[in-house]
C-alpha cells in the first residue's frame, strides 16, 4: 500500500505529539507497522518544524521556552489537556522555569575570586599610577628639551657646553 506524503507527514506529527499514549495506540489507529512509522520518522522529524524529541528532558531550551509560554497562556482548565497532549507534567514546567532563573541570575562570586580581583584592581591602579607619573617626566624632559633648543638658538652653543 502506497502512503501520500502528506499522511506520513501527518502520521509522523501524530507519532511525535503522542503524549502518555504507546507507540502502539498510535500505530493502531494510524493503521501502519511498527518498523514504518520509525522510516517515515527519520524521513521526515526535521521538515516543517517536527523534532525526534519526544521526551521532556530531551527537548532543546527553545521547545522548553516554546511550551512554558503556551502553557502560561492558555485558560487554567486547558492546561491539563496541553500537559497531556504533549507528553508533560507540571513539574517539568517548574523544573525548566527554575532553569531559566539559573540563567538569568547573576552569579555570587566566592571569597577567593573577590580576593582575586581585589588585588587585580589594586594593580590596575598602580600601573595606571605609574604611567601618570612616567607621562609628567616625560612632559618635563620634552619641555626641556625644547627649552635648551630655544636657549641655543637665541644665546648659541659655547665650547665648553660642546
Amino acid at each position: 500500500m502506497r502512503h501520500s506524503i502528506e499522511f506520513k507527514k501527518s502520521a509522523v506529527k501524530k507519532y511525535l505529539s503522542r503524549g502518555n499514549r504507546s507507540v502502539n495506540e498510535v500505530l493502531q489507529e494510524i493503521g501502519i507497522a511498527s518498523p514504518t512509522i520509525y522510516q517515515w520518522r527519520d524521513q521526515f522529524a526535521n521538515v516543517s518544524g517536527m523534532t525526534k524529541s519526544t521526551k521532556p528532558q530531551t527537548r532543546s531550551a527553545s521547545e522548553k521556552l516554546k511550551a512554558l509560554m503556551e502553557f502560561d497562556a492558555l485558560p487554567d482548565e486547558k492546561r491539563g489537556e496541553y500537559l497531556r497532549k504533549n507528553g508533560l507534567h507540571e513539574e517539568h514546567l517548574a523544573e525548566w522555569r527554575q532553569q531559566i532563573e539559573e540563567a538569568f541570575t547573576p552569579k555570587k562570586r566566592s571569597l577567593q575570586e573577590r580576593q582575586e580581583l581585589a588585588v587585580e584592581k589594586n594593580k590596575v591602579k598602580q600601573l595606571e599610577k605609574e604611567i601618570r607619573r612616567k607621562d609628567k617626566a616625560l612632559a618635563e624632559v620634552s619641555a626641556l628639551l625644547v627649552l635648551k633648543k630655544k636657549a641655543d638658538l637665541i644665546w648659541g652653543t659655547t665650547e665648553e657646553d660642546e
